[in-house]
C-alpha cells in the first residue's frame, strides 16, 4: 500500500511538473519523457504521466507537428527540408512529419522562397554578381528550400537584374 501511495504522489508531482513544462513551451512526447527522467522520475511514472496527458489532449505529437509546420512555414518561412530536420531533432516520427508536410502547399513554399530571395537579393546588391548568386543560393538552401527551387529563383533574379542593368 505504501508503494501505491508513493507512486500516486510521484505521479502527481510528475504530472504537475509536466504541465508546467508544457505551459512554458510545447514538447514532443520524447522531449517530455527525457525531461521527466532527468528530473528523477521512474520510467513507469513517466509513462503514466504521458498517457494521462495524451488522454486529456494536452500532449499530442501529431498536433505539435501540424502546429510547427504551420508556424515554421508562415512565420519563419522555412522550406520543407528545414522543417523536417527541426521536427526530427525533437524526436518525432518521420512518417508523421512527412504526412504533415504533404499538406504544406508547394505554392506557399515557392512564394516564401521568392519573397525571402528578393529581400536578400536587394541587400546583396553591392556584391559582385557571381558572389551574390552564390550567397543567395546558399541562403535558400540553409532555409530548407530544395536545390531545384533555389536554383530556379536565383536564376530568375539574376536574369531580371541583368535585364535592368
Amino acid at each position: 500500500m505504501d508503494l501505491n501511495i508513493k507512486n500516486n504522489s510521484q505521479f502527481k508531482q510528475g504530472y504537475l511538473y509536466a504541465v508546467r513544462l508544457l505551459t512554458a513551451s510545447k514538447k514532443s512526447e520524447k522531449e517530455l519523457a527525457k525531461r521527466l527522467s532527468e528530473k528523477g522520475y521512474q520510467p513507469e511514472v513517466v509513462a503514466q504521466v504521458a498517457e494521462e496527458l495524451k488522454k486529456q489532449g494536452i500532449l499530442s505529437d501529431e498536433k505539435l507537428i501540424r502546429e510547427t509546420v504551420q508556424w515554421a512555414s508562415e512565420a519563419k518561412r522555412y522550406g520543407r527540408k528545414r522543417i523536417f530536420l527541426e521536427l526530427k531533432k525533437r524526436g518525432l516520427a518521420s512518417n508523421e512529419i512527412e504526412r504533415a508536410l504533404h499538406d504544406y502547399p508547394k505554392a506557399v513554399e515557392r512564394d516564401s522562397a521568392r519573397a525571402l530571395a528578393e529581400a536578400r537579393w536587394e541587400r546583396l546588391k553591392k556584391v559582385e554578381l557571381q558572389k551574390r548568386k552564390m550567397r543567395l543560393y546558399q541562403f535558400l538552401l540553409n532555409r530548407g528550400f530544395d536545390f531545384e527551387l533555389s536554383r530556379e529563383i536565383v536564376s530568375q533574379l539574376s536574369q531580371n537584374s541583368n535585364e535592368i542593368n
